[in-house]
């Protein structure tokens, strides 16, 4: 890692700082050199600037937050092999900043500063960057200006600071963009400073009735939850309340009421549609007329008095609710919403008549034993699946292959290397209702030729004894 000594002045650099003190001149850094031979403070102050200048570099930054209120200016330098313009490897050893005074039109060398460790540019990494901060003693900053390079290289840490600051615009749903007047010109505030307005990313509909325009997702979300919520407690007064008929024609009520509900909505939302259209009829072919505000908030007009516009964009919408990369079409999504009250009360009203048509609570009684005959089938048929799941399953038993006795629970074990076969695998099954097991090996390379079987007798406890291994009974 190079280290460098502290910047020192050089004469013109001394008469400068001077000028600027006495309050009767002002200048400007403009640039930097460089050196690839090394070099003692003695030899540069003899000759008044850098004797072995190579290259030139553009200044690509300023730092703002450091020992300005102090009188000391940090300059940036970026070391490529565009801003060097090098044609073979170097070593980087000594870099002098230039500055030039007002009514002067050459530039001087005004100060320097020696590597105690030099910096190795290559030409075998054509990304390669080393980045210099020089702190320069100016005495007044503000009678000294800085000539940046606007279009310099961005460093990493420049380039992640700008994408950051782009996703999280997007994140929050606007962007900042400089305001232009119409011929295109930046606009700037009394204090000169960019005037930049925030641009909504997604223009979103809260009405859900808008075609090709984003549903507004709170709202969305609201009217999910409302559905939700609706459908949980009608869901809980179907299990808990509905034992009689007169629990029924209550639902019905209910129903009804809620078709009432729904055609108010309906009145509202054709009222939003066509306040909305109205306020939105500027929209044609995705894409909408805005006027051009000044920082004083007035409109900007041209020449002839007319205001200035400009079109943007909405975008893109899927109205078939299908497509994974487009945004929800929001009057599909109020559609679907309305459809789905439409199904439910109709669902409802259907399950009332055909509960009326229940001669007695017996009915529900049967229907509720039928329900837990059911039940008990599943959990046998649970059962049975779990024991077929058993047999089927094999249990990892390489601890166990020279130790098969102990393997007698029935079941299928893998051995790995066991009694000369190679992926051995050991099946234990009960021999009817009787104490009697039967073992059998084989490779789970399926050759039939390396098949043995032995039966185990249970004795008091879980012992067993075995027979003798056997091709077959």
């Amino acid at each position: 890692m190079s280290k460098y000594n502290r910047t020192k002045l050089l004469p013109y650099g001394l008469r400068f700082i001077q000028g600027v003190v006495r309050g009767n001149t002002r200048f400007e850094i403009k640039s930097a050199s460089f050196g690839v031979t090394q070099v003692t403070d003695s030899d540069v102050i003899n000759a008044g600037k850098l004797p072995n200048i190579v290259g030139n570099i553009p200044i690509v930054a300023i730092d703002d937050d450091s020992l300005a209120s102090q009188g000391v200016l940090g300059i940036e330098l970026s070391f490529t092999q565009k801003s060097t313009g090098i044609s073979h490897d170097v070593v980087l050893w000594d870099v002098q900043i230039n500055g030039q005074q007002e009514r002067d039109n050459q530039e001087r060398p005004i100060a320097y500063t020696i590597a105690q460790q030099p910096e190795s540019l290559t030409l075998s990494d054509p990304s390669f960057e080393f980045r210099l901060m020089v702190y320069v003693q100016v005495g007044d900053t503000d009678k000294v200006t800085i000539n940046v390079n606007q279009d310099g290289m961005e460093s990493r840490a420049e380039h992640a600071r700008d994408f950051n600051r782009l996703v999280s615009s997007i994140a929050e749903g606007y962007i900042e963009v400089d305001l232009k007047d119409h011929n295109g010109n930046q606009v700037y505030d009394s204090n000169h400073k960019i005037v930049r307005v925030k641009r909504a990313v997604v223009n979103t509909d809260k009405s859900l009735s808008i075609l090709d325009r984003a549903a507004d997702a709170k709202k969305v979300g609201e009217v999910l939850g409302a559905i939700d919520s609706q459908l949980r407690a009608l869901d809980q007064l179907l299990h808990t309340n509905y034992s009689t008929t007169s629990d029924l024609r209550d639902v019905r009520n209910i129903a009804k009421a809620n078709a009432d509900v729904n055609n108010r909505q309906d009145g509202q939302i054709n009222g939003l549609i066509t306040k909305t259209n109205e306020i939105e009829s500027g929209v044609i072919n995705n894409t909408r007329t805005i006027r051009i505000l000044s920082h004083d908030g007035k409109s900007l007009t041209t020449h002839a008095n007319a205001t200035i516009t400009a079109r943007t964009e909405y975008i893109k919408t899927d109205s078939t609710l299908s497509d994974y990369g487009a945004v929800a079409n929001a009057g599909k999504v109020g559609e679907a919403i309305k459809q789905s009250f439409l199904i439910l009360n109709a669902s409802i009203s259907r399950l009332v008549v055909d509960y009326n048509n229940l001669q007695s609570n017996q009915v529900i009684v049967d229907l509720t034993n039928q329900v837990l005959a059911l039940k008990d089938k599943n959990d046998e048929a649970d059962r049975t699946i779990q024991r077929l799941r058993n047999s089927v399953e094999i249990t990892s038993a390489e601890s166990q292959s020279n130790n098969l006795d102990a393997l007698h629970e029935p079941g299928r074990y893998y051995l790995g290397n066991a009694k000369g076969y190679s992926d051995a695998v050991l099946e234990v099954a009960r021999l009817g209702y009787t104490n009697k097991i039967m073992q059998y090996i084989y490779s789970a390379r399926n050759d039939p030729n390396h098949t043995e079987r032995r039966i185990g007798t249970r004795n008091n406890g879980n012992s067993y004894s075995w027979s003798e291994w056997k091709s077959e009974y």
